[in-house]
C-alpha cells in the first residue's frame, strides 16, 4: 500500500513530525480507517525519499500516542480506538489541515457495551464439534458439490427436525410437510406471497415484530394489531374479518417473553376456524426454557390444517448458517416451494434450496446428539447471565419487576417510578458507553399499545459474560445517578 502522503524537507519542522501530523490526521479524519495494515517503515521511506529512521520513529510516536499499534511479525496497524491527534503534531503543514472538530455534545458517544437484543456468544459455537462433522461429510464418498440439493431440502435434515420438534415441541409432522428455507425472514416472505393478496387481512401482536406490518403491506394486506399483555395475544380482542394470516409467537412473545397460555391458544385456532384464516406460528427462540417444560406447539391443537409454523437455527447456532424451515399443511407445501423458488430468483428452475453441505452437517448434529448437548450448554450458560441481569438489578435498583424470565435470551425491566422513564435511562447510560434498550428498538413495532410502555427497558443477556454483565450494570446506576 502507497499512502498519498509528502513531505518538505524545506519546511520548518521535521519530517518525522509532519509525516505523525499527516497520519494522525489522515486517522482522525477517517481516511485511514481502524485495522488499515500501513506501508512497511522500509516501503513507506522508500516512497517519501526520507531515511528508515524518520519513519520508525513517527510510528513509535504514534503507538506511544495510541494512533497505531504493532503487531509482531505482522505490520504496524490503525488501532480499533484511537485518541485525538497527539501534541507533538499540531504544527503539520498547511497541505494537511485538520478536520474541525466538533463541539462535545453534538458528538455521540462510543459504545463500549450493548445489551443488544438477538445477540450470540461466538465463544459458545461448539466449532471441533462442526470441524469434524464437515470434514467427515467432504471425506465421504458421496460428497459432491456439483450435484443440486432437493428444492424442499434436503430429506434426511427433514427427518431429522420432524424427531426433533416431535420430542421438544409435541408436534406430529412428516417430512412431506417441511420446507427448507433460509431463515425466518425467507419463512414470512413465502407466507406472504402464498396468502396475502390486496386487502387480506393480516392480525398482529402489539407490540410485536416490526418486520410483519411492512412485509405483508407490500402485498396490500390490512394489517390489524392485537394487544398483547404479560402472557402474550389478547384474543378477546380479536377481530371479526374473513380469510387471512394471524401471525403470533406464543411460544414466547416477542418482545415481552409471555407464554400464549392453553385456553388462549384454543381460542385462536377457533378464531381461525370461525374466520376461514391461517394461524402463522413465528418460533424465534422457545428453545431456551429455563424453568418449567416447554409449551407443545399450536400444531398439537390444530384439527383443520390452518396451522403453519417457522423456526430457524439463527439463535442457537447462529445467522450465518441460514437455515430456518417451514412446516405447512399438505395443500401448502407445493405452493410454498412455488414461493421460495420465486424468492431465490431460480424459477421454473428445480434442485435449487439451500446448500446441501450445511444441511448435511446440520443433520448430522441433530442425530448424533451433538444439537442437543449445544442447547444444554447454551441454556447454563443464558441462565447464568440472566441471572446474573436480576442480581445486579436487584443490587443498584431493588427487586426489579421483570417480564419473559422464564425462556429466551432478553429480559424486559419495568422501571421502577423512582427512576427517570425507559427513553431518559436509555439516554443516559448511552454517556456511560453502555447501550440499553426501550420498545422503540428497531425491531419491535406497535409500543404505544402497552399501557407503561415508555417505562419498559429490553436487556439482551445471550452475548454477555456474567462479569461483563456486572459491570455494565454498575456504569448504569452511575450514570443514573
Amino acid at each position: 500500500m502507497q499512502l498519498s502522503f509528502e513531505v518538505d524537507p524545506s519546511a520548518p519542522i521535521s519530517l518525522q513530525s509532519q509525516l505523525v501530523g499527516q497520519i494522525s490526521t489522515s486517522i482522525t479524519t477517517g481516511r485511514l480507517k481502524p485495522g488499515t495494515r500501513l506501508p512497511g517503515t522500509r516501503a513507506l521511506s522508500e516512497q517519501l525519499g526520507v531515511s528508515r529512521n524518520t519513519v520508525l520513529l513517527a510510528y513509535a510516536g504514534l503507538a506511544a500516542e495510541g494512533f497505531v499499534e504493532t503487531r509482531e511479525g505482522a505490520g504496524t496497524y490503525v488501532s480499533p480506538a484511537s485518541p485525538e491527534p497527539p501534541k507533538f503534531a499540531t504544527h503539520a503543514t498547511a497541505s494537511t489541515p485538520r478536520a474541525a472538530t466538533p463541539p462535545p455534545a453534538s458528538v455521540p458517544p462510543a459504545l463500549t457495551y450493548d445489551f443488544e437484543l438477538e445477540g450470540i456468544d461466538p465463544d459458545l459455537f461448539p466449532s471441533a464439534v462442526w470441524r469434524r462433522l464437515m470434514i467427515r461429510r467432504m471425506q465421504s464418498a458421496r460428497f459432491n458439490l456439483t450435484r443440486a440439493g432437493d428444492p424442499q431440502g434436503a430429506p434426511e435434515l427433514r427427518a431429522a427436525l420432524c424427531r426433533f420438534l416431535g420430542a421438544t415441541r409435541g408436534m406430529s409432522v412428516e417430512p412431506g410437510q417441511l420446507v427448507v428455507v433460509s431463515g425466518i425472514q425467507q419463512a414470512m416472505t413465502a407466507v406472504g406471497q402464498m396468502l396475502v393478496r390486496p386487502g387480506t387481512p393480516v392480525v398482529m401482536e402489539a407490540p410485536g415484530c416490526s418486520m410483519i406490518a411492512p412485509l405483508y403491506q407490500r402485498y396490500g394486506a390490512e394489517v390489524l394489531p392485537v394487544p398483547v399483555d404479560a402472557d402474550g395475544l389478547m384474543v378477546d380482542r380479536l377481530p371479526t374479518c374473513r380469510g387471512g394470516v394471524a401471525v403470533v409467537t406464543p411460544a414466547r412473545h416477542f418482545p415481552l417473553g409471555g407464554t400464549l397460555p392453553a385456553s388462549r391458544r384454543r381460542t385462536l385456532l377457533d378464531w381461525a376456524d370461525a374466520s376461514d384464516a391461517h394461524v402463522f406460528e413465528v418460533d424465534f427462540d422457545s428453545d431456551f426454557q429455563y424453568e418449567g417444560s416447554p409449551q407443545p406447539s399450536l400444531q398439537t391443537m390444530d384439527r383443520r390444517g390452518r396451522f403453519i409454523y417457522a423456526g430457524s437455527f439463527a439463535m442457537t447456532i447462529g445467522p450465518g448458517l441460514r437455515i430456518g424451515y417451514l412446516i405447512l399443511p399438505h395443500d401448502l407445501v407445493q405452493p410454498a416451494l412455488e414461493a421460495v423458488s420465486l424468492l431465490e430468483h431460480a424459477w421454473p428452475i428445480q434442485g435449487m434450496g439451500a446448500p446441501w453441505l450445511d444441511q448435511a452437517v446440520l443433520t448430522d448434529f441433530i442425530d448424533s446428539g451433538g444439537y442437543d448437548k449445544h442447547l444444554r450448554t447454551l441454556r447454563r450458560a443464558y441462565m447464568q447471565r440472566r441471572d446474573a441481569v436480576v442480581a445486579g438489578l436487584a443490587r443498584h435498583f431493588g427487586a426489579p419487576d421483570l417480564l419473559g424470565m422464564v425462556s429466551g435470551t432478553h429480559l424486559v425491566w419495568r422501571v421502577p417510578e423512582h427512576l427517570p422513564d425507559a427513553a431518559e435511562c436509555e439516554a443516559r447510560a448511552r454517556t456511560a458507553g453502555i447501550a440499553v434498550h426501550t420498545l422503540k428498538f428497531r425491531t419491535i413495532s406497535g409500543a404505544e399499545t402497552l399501557p407503561g410502555w415508555e417505562r419498559h427497558l429490553l436487556l439482551g443477556f445471550a452475548a454477555l459474560k456474567p462479569a461483563v454483565i456486572a459491570t455494565m450494570l454498575d456504569r448504569f446506576d452511575a450514570s443514573l445517578r
